[in-house]
């Protein structure tokens, strides 16, 4: 079962893989350490997204990143779709956003934080974070306006059905016009 499901995200486009995998990236950035160093007094410390004063924040980028994936990954397994498939571009790429707009905000928070605690640092969880948000919600982006453009195209293409042009008249002998022969 794990193979065709893996089978199947490989038979994913590209930008769907991409959204998918910077997605992931958030989520597991998430229990990487964000914020750490020498608090006051000598102890050292070290917190993952789940850990600080901003965890709450942190939980909610987790479970945005997880609902992203589990909008793509519950399909692919055989389950019921979780948003309707005409909704599900938007629905993506607003809960994207939404994740870098929290990660942008626990940034400046524990920038403001590691300002007046100088011995503080950001590390690389906050980072892979937001870079993985950034580039989910450029490529939701990128499949809403991929889809707005293909329903419009849509609109404004019609297969009618060719019907066969009608038979030309027979031909018929011509007439006589001369009255005097």
């Amino acid at each position: 079962m794990p193979n065709r499901a893996l089978a199947k995200f490989k038979a994913l486009k590209i930008e769907e893989q991409i959204l998918n995998g910077a997605s992931l990236t958030a989520f597991v950035c998430v229990f990487f350490p964000w914020v750490g160093g020498e608090w006051l007094g000598g102890k050292i410390i070290t917190y993952s997204g789940l850990g600080f004063f901003t965890s709450f924040i942190g939980l909610t980028v987790l479970l945005l990143n997880a609902y992203i994936l589990l909008i793509t990954f519950i399909p692919l397994t055989g389950g019921p779709n979780i948003v309707q498939q005409k909704n599900k571009d938007l629905v993506r790429l607003l809960i994207a956003l939404l994740s870098t707009m929290l990660t942008i905000a626990i940034w400046s928070v524990l920038t403001k934080f590691t300002f007046e605690f100088s011995r503080l640092q950001i590390h690389f969880g906050l980072y892979g974070t937001l870079i993985g948000s950034v580039v989910s919600t450029l490529y939701g982006l990128l499949l809403y306006k991929e889809g707005l453009r293909s329903s419009v195209r849509d609109i404004f293409t019609h297969d009618e059905p060719r019907h066969s042009e009608p038979p030309p008249p027979p031909a018929t002998e011509p007439e006589e016009h001369n009255i005097y022969q």
